[in-house]
């Protein structure tokens, strides 16, 4: 009787042990419910949150785009301005230039008018005093 007193209580034990196993099963898969539970709710929060933010984040980022665009169009009016600067700063050396050689003319031909005046007044005031 002896061994079947023992293989009775290996099964008690056995039973016992399956129930334990199986209460612990049972709790964890309450647990593991409760966290996707809780995931669930985490998800739908924060996509909740995030929706807004995402599109101020887009709003945002478009107009940066739109001040991007803005300062390179700026960028390129300076630049045409400063060659059109350029190009008056060139302009004006030119018109310097050319009135330094008109006066330099101007200059020679007063020069020769004046030779030419002096040389006819004095012919003509010899040729008058020689008719006398």
């Amino acid at each position: 009787m002896e061994v079947h007193a023992l293989i009775t209580a290996g099964f008690i034990v056995m039973v016992i042990a399956l129930m334990v196993a199986a209460g612990f099963f049972v709790y964890c898969a309450v647990q593991i419910k409760k966290v996707t539970d809780a995931v669930t709710v985490f998800c739908r929060d924060t996509d909740a949150r995030l929706s807004p933010v995402l599109v101020e984040t887009e709003k945002t980022l478009r107009s940066l785009r739109v001040i991007t665009d803005d300062v390179g169009a700026i960028t390129g009016n300076v630049r045409e301005v400063s060659d059109a600067v350029s190009d008056v700063a060139v302009n004006i050396r030119a018109i310097g230039t050319l009135i330094g050689d008109v006066r330099e003319q101007v200059s020679l031909k007063a020069l020769g008018i004046k030779a030419g005046v002096q040389a006819a007044l004095g012919m003509l005031i010899k040729n008058a005093a020689d008719r006398r």
